[in-house]
């Protein structure tokens, strides 16, 4: 099962690869269509639930944070452990200092044998005995010095965490604060857009009104058409017509025979 939905993925990705080759313009539409229907999705969501899913996530990273205040803590005990550990050997090698510096005073003196502490010892012996004691104490001098930078380094990254962990609670009251007032805001224009859904609506008379303008446009329309046709069939054209049927008239009565014959 797992290699079937393997080797359909992986026909999926060479199917993609070679539209976006073959057709980089249609590809390129896909991602279009991609970008805007994440777009889409993302503005169908309420303020509301946006809000709650952030307040949800603030919450998710204080309990975020409160495993670095433990890692912090834990970084303090390391720390306080390391100095306690430096201190002790800084101790210890300022003993082995001072040991060594006294047994390498005793050999100011010559002879074959050493006296040290109220003892005799062989020069020899004492002597390869105190180059012992030196080389021990400087591979622990290196070492003393290494917890030193070991320490010194924690210390510094312990200051760090310190600050961040001041900046993160800083910053997570102030995105707290922030949200309160997005949803104070929110709730502001929600009451405002019920006050407006219980207003009464007079849309229907604004239509009504709109229609009996254009009724009475129309009117004056016709009205306007009947003055221009009056205009154009007025006096004059009626006095124009007139004197036509006159003409007419008379020409006909000069012009027939029958009226222009006089009895003898």
């Amino acid at each position: 099962m797992c290699r079937k939905a393997l080797v359909a993925g992986v026909a999926v990705v060479v199917a993609l690869l070679a539209v976006n080759f073959v057709f980089p313009r249609t590809f390129s539409f896909i991602r279009l269509w991609i970008h805007e229907a994440r777009e889409s999705a993302d503005e169908s969501v309420p303020p509301e639930k946006e809000i709650a899913r952030l307040k949800l996530e603030l919450d998710q990273l204080a309990k975020e944070d409160d495993r670095h205040f433990h890692k912090v803590a834990v970084q303090v005990v390391e720390v306080q452990k390391l100095e306690k550990q430096v201190a002790a050997m800084k101790e210890r090698l300022d003993k082995d200092a001072a040991l060594i510096r006294e047994r390498k005073a005793s050999l100011v003196a010559k002879g074959d044998f050493v006296s040290y502490g109220g003892k005799e010892y062989d020069r020899g012996a004492f002597t390869e005995e105190l180059r012992r004691m030196a080389a021990r104490f400087q591979i622990e001098d290196e070492e003393y010095k290494s917890k030193e930078e070991q320490l010194a380094l924690r210390k510094k990254t312990l200051d760090v965490n310190r600050k961040k962990l001041a900046e993160l609670q800083l910053v997570r009251q102030q995105m707290k604060t922030e949200l309160e007032r997005l949803e104070a805001a929110l709730a502001e224009e929600r009451q405002n857009q019920s006050r407006e859904q219980n207003t009464l609506d007079d849309s229907n008379y604004r239509k009504l009104r709109q229609d009996v303008d254009s009724v009475r446009d129309r009117l004056e329309v016709l009205k306007q058409k009947r003055v221009l046709k009056g205009e154009v069939n007025g006096p004059v054209r009626a006095s124009e017509e007139r004197k036509a049927k006159e003409d007419a008239i008379d020409k006909f009565l000069n012009d027939d025979p029958r009226f222009n014959t006089v009895n003898k």
